[in-house]
C-alpha cells in the first residue's frame, strides 16, 4: 500500500496533523469541533450547496469559505470562530429560516434535527424577517412509506444525490429554478426503490419523515438498542427503537465493514406485525387455550416416533443458538425427520479465500452470477454500485433476466438461458476486462433462486476465481443460512409425502402438504394455514429475541431484543428445551449464553460467540436467567 501523504495545519489555533485530501469539516471533527453542515454527508460526494460550513482560511482571499468542499493543505489555518466566520453561518440560518415553519412541536425530526440545533448555536437570537413565508401542501406521499414536506425542506440536496449517486434510480429530482426550487418525485410517481427509506435518515430537517412511524414517539421517550436486521443475510446493523413495550421505529446503524450506513426498505418498514394486536400469545390446542405443559405434551405425541414421515419446516431468521438446539433434536428423538429452511439456497458452504462484503469496494472486476441482488442481498447490491461509482470498477452480470444493476450502462450483461449460467461462467476466463492487469476481482454467486445447478455453478465459478485470482462469495438469501449451514440445519428436504408436519414460522411455501394428519405450528402471528392445526405455540418476533446470526460472509453478530418476551410468552431456547424434554432428551441449558460457549466449542465457524458482546450493544438490556415456568 502506498505511502499516505500527511498535511500540517490549524483549526481554532489547535495543531492537528492529517492525510492529504481530507475535508476540513472531517479534520475539524478530528478535534471535536463542530463546523454545521447541512448538504454535506460523509457518504456523498460534497457539493458546497447550503454554505453552512463557512469558516475563515488563511492563505487566501478575506471571504468565508466553505469548509466542506475544500480539502486541507499543509500551512493551512482556519478559524471556525472569528467574527467572519460566525457572522456568515449565522446569515446563512436566518435566509434557511425565512420561510421555514415554527412547527417543532409537532414536527417528526423534533429532538434530533440538526436545524433546531444549528439555530440555537449558531443563528442570531431573534429574527429579522417578519415578511409572509411561503406555504406548500403538506404532506405530500412519495410513497406508502415516505411522506414530504416542502415547507421544511432546505434544500441541500442529500435525497436527490443518494438516488443519483448510491441508488442509481434518480426517482427524485429538483423542479422549478431559484426561491421557487424544491424537491419532487420523477413525473410525480410513487417512490419504488427499495432503498428509499435511506433518505429519511439522510435529510437534515424534518422534510422527509416515515409514515410508518409519523407522529408515533419522540426521541426522549423512546429505548433504543443496537442490533442486526432479520430480513437477509447481509445482516445489517440497525438500531431498533422501542415505546412502552413497542417497536416503533426501526434505522440504519452505521458499519463500513458490512452496510456502509444503509438498510433496505425491508429492514426498515416491515417491523409492524410485531405490534399487531393479533399476535399469537398462548398456546392452543384444536383452537382452545393451553397451558405450555399441554401444548408440549400434546406436540411431543403427535411428531414422536414418525421419522422420515415428520416435516419440519424451518423459518429463515432461525438464530445460531436456536439451530444447535434443534441439531441435537434431528441427532435425537427426531433424527430421519425431513428439514425445509424458508428461503434457502441450494449453495453449500464456502471454502477457501473468501471475499469479504468490504473487500467489494477495492475490486478493479466485478461479476455478479445468477442473482438478482437487489432483492436477494440489498444491500451488497449498493456495495456492488459504490465499488462501479466510486473507484470505476468493471462489471459483469450473468443472468437470464434483466437486473437493477443494468442501470449502469457500461454494465456487461450476458444473459444465460436458465440452467446455463455455468457454462457462461467458464467462458469468462477469456473475457477482455478479466486479461487487463491492475487489481483483485471479485465474484458473487447465487443460485438463480433454483434455476441453476448449484453443484455446477459453484464448480464453475471456483474454477474461475483460480484462473484469474479472485475471491468467492456466496449469496445466501435465507437471513441467517450460513450459521444453519455450519450447524447442520439448513435442510430443503420435499414434504410432499410427510404425514405430521412441524411449521415454525410461515406455512410452507407450497402449503400443508395433503398427507399431514397432524400439524402443528409455531409461530407469532395466526395465519389461515393455521386452522386445521392441532397446536398452536406462540412465538417470539425479532424484536424479542436473543441469540445471533451469522451473515452471509461467515461474520456473527448478536442480535439485542428491544422489546421484552411478556409472559406467557417464552423464548425460543426455553421452547425447544421443554420440547426436547418431553421426547426425552435433556437439554441442561440455563440462559443463551451457556449456549453460545458450547456452540463456539463445537463449531469453529461460530467461535466468536463465545466473545463477549461489545458494550456499545448494550448488554444491561439483554434478558438472561432461568427458564421460566
Amino acid at each position: 500500500m502506498p505511502d499516505v501523504k500527511m498535511v500540517n495545519l490549524t483549526i481554532d489555533g489547535l495543531p492537528l496533523t492529517v492525510p492529504d485530501g481530507t475535508l476540513v469539516v472531517e479534520a475539524a471533527k478530528l478535534l471535536g469541533i463542530e463546523i454545521p453542515v447541512f448538504c454535506y454527508h460523509h457518504k456523498l460526494e460534497p457539493v458546497g450547496a447550503c454554505r453552512m460550513c463557512l469558516v475563515e482560511i488563511a492563505p487566501g482571499p478575506p471571504v468565508a469559505q466553505a469548509g466542506c468542499i475544500r480539502p486541507v493543505a499543509e500551512g493551512m489555518v482556519v478559524r471556525t470562530q472569528s467574527a467572519m466566520a460566525v457572522q456568515a453561518r449565522a446569515d446563512v440560518l436566518e435566509f434557511e429560516l425565512v420561510n421555514h415553519p415554527l412547527d417543532c412541536p409537532v414536527c417528526d425530526k423534533g429532538g434530533e434535527c440538526p436545524l433546531q440545533d444549528f439555530t440555537f448555536r449558531h443563528g442570531y437570537p431573534t429574527s429579522r424577517i417578519d415578511g409572509p413565508r411561503l406555504h406548500f401542501k403538506k404532506p405530500i406521499p412519495l410513497s406508502d412509506n415516505i411522506a414530504l414536506d416542502r415547507e421544511r425542506c432546505v434544500l441541500c440536496y442529500r435525497c436527490t444525490r443518494y438516488y443519483d449517486e448510491v441508488a442509481w434510480e434518480q426517482e427524485l429530482t429538483v423542479a422549478e429554478r431559484g426561491v421557487h426550487s424544491i424537491i419532487t418525485s420523477q413525473f410525480d410517481r410513487p417512490l419504488t426503490s427499495n432503498f428509499s427509506g435511506n433518505i429519511i435518515d439522510l435529510c437534515p430537517v424534518g422534510a422527509l419523515t416515515s409514515r410508518v412511524w409519523r407522529f408515533e414517539s419522540r426521541p426522549w421517550d423512546m429505548h433504543h438498542t443496537a442490533s442486526i436486521c432479520s430480513k437477509c443475510a447481509v445482516g445489517c446493523n440497525v438500531t431498533m427503537w422501542e415505546r412502552r413495550g413497542q417497536l416503533v421505529r426501526i434505522t440504519s446503524r452505521e458499519n463500513d465493514d458490512i452496510d456502509d450506513g444503509w438498510i433496505c426498505d425491508r429492514g426498515r418498514f416491515d417491523y409492524t406485525d410485531v405490534n399487531d394486536p393479533a399476535r399469537l400469545r398462548v398456546p392452543t390446542i384444536w383452537g382452545a387455550k393451553a397451558t405450555w405443559a399441554e401444548a408440549m405434551s400434546t406436540l411431543a405425541d403427535g411428531i414422536k416416533g414418525k421419522g422420515s414421515k415428520l416435516g419440519i419446516s424451518l423459518p429463515q431468521d432461525l438464530t445460531n443458538e436456536e439451530g444447535f438446539l434443534f441439531r441435537q433434536l434431528l441427532d435425537g428423538p427426531l433424527r430421519d425427520a425431513k428439514v425445509k429452511m424458508h428461503g434457502r439456497t441450494a449453495l453449500p458452504a464456502p471454502s477457501g479465500d473468501q471475499l469479504m462484503i468490504k473487500d467489494i469496494d477495492e475490486a478493479r472486476v466485478i461479476i455478479v452470477v445468477a442473482s438478482d441482488t437487489e432483492n436477494d442481498v440489498p444491500i451488497v447490491n449498493l456495495r456492488v454500485k459504490k465499488a462501479v461509482s466510486k473507484r470505476g470498477a468493471k462489471l459483469i452480470v450473468v443472468h437470464p433476466d434483466g437486473v437493477d444493476l443494468d442501470r449502469n450502462q457500461h454494465t456487461v450483461h450476458i444473459r444465460n438461458q436458465p440452467g446455463q449460467a455455468a457454462a457462461e461462467v467458464r467462458k469468462l476466463a477469456d473475457h477482455e476486462l478479466l486479461r487487463e492487469p491492475g487489481g483483485p476481482v471479485a465474484i458473487l454467486y447465487g443460485d438463480g433462486r433454483g434455476s441453476e445447478d448449484a453443484a455446477e455453478l459453484v464448480a464453475a465459478c471456483s474454477e474461475l476465481a483460480g484462473k484469474v485470482g479472485a475471491k468467492l462469495m456466496p449469496l445466501y438469501r435465507g437471513t441467517n443460512e450460513r450459521g444453519s449451514v455450519e450447524i447442520g440445519v439448513a435442510g430443503w428436504d420435499s414434504l410432499d409425502e410427510v404425514e405430521a408436519l412441524l411449521s415454525w414460522g410461515p406455512p410452507p411455501t407450497a402449503g400443508v402438504p395433503a398427507k399431514v394428519g397432524f400439524h402443528a405450528v409455531w409461530d407469532h402471528l395466526s395465519r389461515p394455514e393455521h386452522k386445521d392445526a392441532a397446536v398452536v405455540l406462540p412465538a417470539t418476533t425479532f424484536a424479542e429475541r436473543q441469540g445471533s446470526y451469522t451473515n452471509l460472509e461467515g461474520r456473527v453478530q448478536f442480535l439485542r431484543p428491544p422489546v421484552v418476551a411478556e409472559l406467557p410468552l417464552k423464548e425460543s431456547w426455553e421452547v425447544l428445551s421443554e420440547l426436547a424434554a418431553a421426547l426425552g432428551l435433556e437439554l441442561d441449558y440455563a440462559g443463551i449464553f451457556p449456549i453460545q460457549r458450547d456452540i463456539a466449542s463445537k463449531f469453529p465457524g461460530l467461535a466468536a460467540l463465545a466473545q463477549p458482546p461489545s458494550a456499545e450493544l448494550e448488554p444491561a438490556r439483554v434478558l438472561v436467567g432461568p427458564a421460566r415456568p
